[in-house]
């Protein structure tokens, strides 16, 4: 297993994952792939694909921003996911620790994300690997 930076041309497959991400969520193709863009654009995001024999198999997206309560910067994770056939096998914990050796070298002093209530082999995982439940995340549309 490779882990490298993403480019544009592992969309297609970073897309298949997202619809293992969110089944039961009707995703706009066009749409995700203007925010996969504007992320590969910003000089605040950070995009990891996982790969295996050529394939994605694995993808991690997190961005670096300002923080009150960490007097610093920290990472935030808002986009991981490890193919379904390919879990259990120390990818997604592969791409944590890329993640998270990156945000430390950018001087981060947390790395953090959020998981659906729904997802708790996901909550496991992450306590798993040190991760602690320490927040709500709230939100309203607008």
């Amino acid at each position: 297993m490779e882990i490298r930076t993403s480019c544009i041309n592992d969309f297609e497959e970073i897309y298949n994952l997202f619809t293992q991400l969110w089944p039961n969520k009707e995703l706009h193709k066009q749409k995700l792939l203007e925010v996969f863009e504007r992320g590969l654009n910003a000089d605040t995001d950070y995009y990891l694909s996982a790969f295996e024999n050529g394939n994605v198999i694995g993808f991690s997206a997190f961005y670096i921003a300002n923080n009150f309560w960490q007097e610093g910067i920290i990472a935030y994770d808002y986009g991981m996911i490890v193919d379904e056939k390919n879990r259990g096998q120390g990818i997604g914990k592969s791409l944590i620790d890329k993640a998270c050796q990156i945000s430390k070298e950018l001087g981060c002093k947390r790395f953090e994300l959020d998981s659906g209530f729904q997802r708790e082999g996901a909550h496991k995982f992450y306590e798993s690997i040190g991760f602690e439940k320490r927040a709500y995340l709230f939100s309203k549309i607008l």
